[in-house]
């Protein structure tokens, strides 16, 4: 749909912004790459990609493009460089862990929730560097207190991170009071002019976009809060910004639409979509964000069967993700007791297979797909998640160039940025480098070689270090979760593992595998809790204890881990008495 212009001021207050981030202004050249444009299915082998401060200068077969001269030029030959990923659904304020949503599941007597926003707002730095190093150099953040203004503001002036933009609180037929710090992310607005008055502000204060989270519950219908919605998206679209809805179910989502939504933030998930309801979207022309994999995550989170991938063990933040497996720990008086017995039950995860069902056939009929995770909800980590969603993507159907597509053009879409998204000259040089060709797999697109932010390139483990203390906590989260796969990766292929001092129990990767497929198959409660962590210099010092090995009870240790050029490759065990 076609919308007026923004008020000049948000122009204005745009390019000062584009004005005080300076970019390396000295030609660049990527020589040798095959250069991918998911969009229109360009492929070039042997190509140059060049850049001038931050814009792309030339891409072509390297025959065809010639460098300047005094130009830094990096050989890349046998890689693959593609536009920069978006993730089109983010939320800042909360951080993936478990304690982020005390509307969800109430733990504030463990962590008070305004402790948990201090540690969000500490990390953004570090949660900024983590969406680089997953190769996304632009974000969405669909909603969350106005505070999120300082996070665009703070990406803005940050040396590295990705591209921000925001939506401000949700606009809410409920409350969520738990989330009210003095600035709650969510808003119960019950009157049309409320309404009005609420996107009145946001626009003054400078959002991006406004979110309405359209929930219908109990005995109400759509047409109940349909009046606000007409009123929201009435008032944002008067001041030229577009309008995003929360709607899961088919009838809500079909009345958000009816009533001018722009954008359609989560899948249809309760009833297969219908032909009126994607000629409604294609007519209206609406993006549509899936987000598969947010239900997923919680549902694996409460019973305890977390399958994260191993990029997501690799880049998350540790911390973030030994929060998750807390349930097992914490006191039965905390946990209520529906999760008490989803957790001993430990029923298998089925994925959503209706959203997924929908997500193809919206696709198939030409809507135009934006790929997003809703980061930062439980068991949703900021960056890394977004391979998990190309995961659900393919198992929709969506082939490698399609679900690439979803999340570098349709994200510039979402974004309203015609700048980004395309490997072309005049866009912005926001790119990934990668050594697997992720047509191919898309899985490759994990295999990072460089990122590239607004002219700026960055080697992986220069925007996340693989310091010994992450590679353990990494080998101790996969642990917990049961992950084969991203339990090895954190251990070199010779590691050798002794019984203090000398007496050496295991030798290679492969021996590992072997003692633990098995192990992390069978033994449902096995969980090691680290009660302390002690670095010292390449080596880890941890104070643990294993609970539910197989014929054991309780077994406390001491453990060092010598981690050698991001692996462990020696382990030292102290049993105790």
């Amino acid at each position: 749909m076609t919308l007026p212009p923004p008020p000049r001021w948000i122009l204005l207050v745009a390019l000062l912004l584009a004005w005080g981030h300076p970019s390396n202004a000295q030609p660049t050249a990527l020589v040798g790459p095959t250069a991918i444009n998911p969009a229109d299915s360009t492929v070039i082998e042997d190509a140059t990609v060049l850049w001038e401060g931050d814009r792309i200068a030339a891409v072509g077969p390297s025959s065809e493009v010639a460098v300047p001269p005094g130009a830094t030029v990096h050989e890349m030959p046998d890689t693959y460089v593609m536009p920069g990923l978006v993730d089109g659904h983010v939320h800042f304020f909360q951080s993936g862990g478990l304690y982020t949503r005390p509307d969800v599941i109430d733990l504030r007597a463990e962590r008070p929730y305004a402790e948990e926003l201090r540690r969000i707002k500490d990390r953004l730095p570090d949660t900024f560097r983590r969406y680089l190093r997953s190769g996304i150099t632009s974000v969405v953040d669909v909603g969350g207190p106005m505070w999120n203004l300082d996070v665009r503001a703070r990406a803005d002036t940050a040396a590295v991170a990705p591209t921000v933009v925001t939506a401000g609180p949700l606009l809410s037929s409920v409350a969520r009071p738990s989330l009210d710090e003095g600035d709650p992310p969510i808003l119960q607005i019950t009157e049309p002019e409320a309404a009005r008055q609420e996107v009145r502000e946001q626009v003054m204060a400078g959002v991006d976009l406004i979110k309405i989270w359209y929930i219908v519950g109990g005995e109400g219908t759509p047409a109940d809060y349909r009046p606000v919605v007409e009123a929201t998206i009435d008032e944002a679209h008067n001041a030229g910004l577009r309008v995003a809805v929360h709607a899961t179910e088919l009838e809500t989502a079909r009345a958000a639409v009816e009533a001018g939504a722009d954008i359609l933030v989560h899948s249809v998930f309760n009833a297969p979509v219908d032909d009126a309801f994607v000629r409604l979207l294609r007519e209206n022309d609406v993006l549509y964000t899936p987000t598969l994999m947010v239900s997923e995550r919680y549902r694996e989170t409460f019973a305890q069967r977390l399958d994260l991938t191993t990029a997501e063990h690799r880049i998350g933040q540790k911390d973030v993700i030994a929060s998750l497996f807390d349930l097992r720990t914490l006191p039965d008086s905390l946990v209520p007791a529906g999760l008490q017995k989803r957790i001993a039950e430990a029923p298998s995860i089925a994925s959503d297979t209706t959203a997924m069902r929908n997500l193809k056939r919206l696709h198939e009929a030409g809507i135009d797909i934006v790929a997003g995770t809703d980061a930062g909800n439980i068991g949703t980590p900021h960056g890394p998640a977004l391979f998990r969603e190309f995961e659900l993507m393919r198992t929709a159907g969506l082939t490698p160039r399609e679900i690439l597509t979803t999340a570098t053009a349709g994200g510039a879409r979402l974004m309203d940025r015609d700048d980004l998204g395309q490997l072309e000259e005049g866009r912005q040089a926001d790119l990934v480098v990668l050594d697997k060709n992720p047509l191919a797999d898309i899985s490759n697109v994990t295999s990072i070689r460089r990122v590239v932010k607004e002219g700026r390139l960055y080697a992986p483990d220069s925007l996340t270090p693989r310091t010994p203390t992450a590679v353990v906590q990494q080998g101790a989260n996969a642990f917990n979760a049961h992950d084969l796969d991203g339990f090895l990766d954190a251990f070199a292929s010779d590691v050798q593992v002794y019984v203090h001092p000398d007496s050496l129990v295991m030798e290679g990767r492969a021996a590992l595998r072997a003692q633990y497929e098995e192990t992390f198959r069978t033994a449902d409660q096995l969980h090691v809790r680290v009660h302390h962590t002690a670095p010292m210099g390449n080596t880890v010092v941890l104070h643990e204890t294993i609970v539910g090995a197989p014929g054991a009870g309780r077994d406390e240790q001491v453990v060092l881990y010598r981690v050698t050029d991001g692996a462990i490759d020696r382990v030292w065990i102290v049993e105790g008495e």
